[in-house]
């Protein structure tokens, strides 16, 4: 079977296994709950399967952080993949896992090697989810001042001051965090910025006309196309 999309008919197309179909259904399905037009539902449908495949290839752990930060760190490499087509891959993969999918696999042991420092974002979103105890809506509002790379620890403001509490940060994760630091410095005059900008929450791409969303539809595919494989006849 090949991605169901009748708006990009005339476009490339790709065969999908039935676990891929059912990720793509499930998408659209969940969207209307999420105030999420179908054709981003779509596109966040095709990045997920890619995602899948990508993780199929590398042989790693399909729904597991470490894998989300991996697959982050080969879109940030890749030639064609534009920052914003990054952030709406990262969009639809977490919204799969946190609320299509709502369970996650068992996450690796801290004593699991993890030496490299994140070259993204997205991936060092990913990668604050994997290792530190924080929540996916905690790590949605960090602000600058909240990291103290010094101490290695992130301050998490809650809705009271007994509510407020210090995270520490591996080794690993600091390095990234204090390359990101330095990121949003050089970007950004505001005072004190979040961290991770927009991710999450129900702004899904609002600003994103409908020629981008297919534009990154059609991108997704051929990003998969690099790890498509050759089906049965009657899939």
């Amino acid at each position: 079977m090949a991605i169901p999309n009748e708006d990009v008919s005339n476009h490339e197309t790709i065969s999908l296994d039935g676990e891929e179909f059912d990720i793509l259904n499930a998408i659209r399905k969940a969207a209307p709950k999420h105030h999420i037009d179908q054709k981003l539902a779509q596109t966040y449908g095709v990045w997920t399967v890619c995602f899948r495949r990508y993780c199929e290839e590398k042989g790693v752990p399909w729904l597991w952080m470490s894998s989300v930060s991996d697959f982050m760190d080969f879109l940030d490499a890749h030639p064609n993949v534009s920052t914003p087509e990054r952030e709406r891959a990262l969009d639809g993969i977490m919204f799969y896992i946190t609320d299509v999918h709502k369970t996650r696999q068992e996450e690796p042991s801290d004593e699991e090697e993890d030496s490299s420092v994140p070259r993204s974002t997205q991936s060092l979103f990913a990668k604050m989810l994997l290792r530190c105890d924080v929540q996916l809506t905690e790590a949605l509002h960090i602000r600058y001042k909240d990291v103290d790379p010094e101490a290695s620890e992130v301050t998490l403001s809650g809705n009271t001051d007994r509510d407020t509490r210090t995270v520490p940060l591996p080794s690993t994760l600091n390095k990234g965090l204090k390359h990101h630091l330095d990121r949003v410095n050089d970007r950004t005059d505001a005072t004190n910025p979040l961290l991770f900008g927009r991710r999450g929450g129900a702004d899904h791409d609002t600003h994103s006309t409908e020629e981008d969303i297919e534009r990154s539809t059609e991108l997704a595919t051929r990003v998969m196309q690099t790890f498509d494989r050759d089906l049965p006849d009657d899939e």
